[in-house]
C-alpha cells in the first residue's frame, strides 16, 4: 500500500469508531510498511474521542480564523473602489493562505493548526513593525486578541488532538523459549 492509502484506510478505520491502536494492530500486517512508518501515519490521525473533546476548541479556531479571511478581504475593498472592478480577484488573493489553513483546520490535517499558530505570530511580528512610532489605536486590540487566540489555541489543538505514540521493551519467548525483548508501539489516547 502506498502512503496514501494506509493513511486512507487509518482514516476510515478511526472514522468508523476504532482506536489509533485498533487501527494500527489492523494495519500492521496488511500495509507492508515497517511499524514506525505506520505509527506516524497514524499519529497524524485525530481519535474520534479527540476531535468529540476539543470540538469547541476547534470550532472557536475556525471561527477566528474565519474573522481573518473577512478582515483581509475587507482590506481589499478599497483596491477594487480605488481602480475598478477587475480588481475584483485580489479581493480573494489576500486572504488565499488564511483560507488554505481554513481548509486544513476544518478537515483535521496534519501540522495545520500549528502553521496556524506559527502563521499568527509572524503576523504580530508584521503588526508590530507597523505599530512603531504610530499613535495607539484601541481597534489593534481586536487584532491582538485574535492572535493570541490562533497562537494559544493553534498549538494547543496541534498537542492534543495528534497525540505521540510511544515505543515500549515487551518480553516474549521466542521459538527456542528464550526469554526475549522486543519494541512495541503503543498510542497513548
Amino acid at each position: 500500500m502506498t502512503k496514501k492509502e494506509v493513511r486512507k484506510a487509518a482514516n476510515q478505520s478511526i472514522l468508523n469508531g476504532k482506536t489509533k491502536q485498533e487501527t494500527f494492530e489492523e494495519l500492521k500486517t496488511t500495509s507492508h510498511r515497517s511499524e514506525k512508518d505506520l505509527a506516524k501515519i497514524i499519529q497524524t490521525i485525530p481519535s474520534l474521542r479527540a476531535r468529540k473533546k476539543y470540538k469547541v476548541l476547534n470550532i472557536i479556531l475556525i471561527v477566528l480564523l474565519s474573522l481573518t479571511v473577512l478582515f483581509k478581504m475587507m482590506a481589499g475593498l478599497p483596491i477594487i473602489i480605488e481602480n475598478g472592478i477587475k480588481w475584483f480577484p485580489i479581493v480573494f488573493l489576500l486572504p488565499i493562505i488564511n483560507i488554505w489553513l481554513l481548509f486544513g483546520v476544518i478537515t483535521y490535517r496534519p501540522h495545520y493548526h500549528r502553521m496556524v499558530a506559527v502563521f499568527a505570530i509572524l503576523g504580530l511580528f508584521q503588526l508590530f513593525g507597523n505599530m512603531v512610532g504610530e499613535p495607539f489605536e484601541p481597534l489593534i486590540i481586536i487584532d491582538f486578541s485574535i492572535a493570541a487566540g490562533l497562537i494559544g489555541l493553534g498549538f494547543y489543538l496541534n498537542s492534543k488532538l495528534f497525540t505521540n505514540y510511544l515505543t515500549v521493551k515487551e518480553r516474549y519467548q521466542n521459538n527456542q523459549g528464550q526469554t526475549k525483548l522486543r519494541d512495541v508501539i503503543k498510542f497513548e489516547d
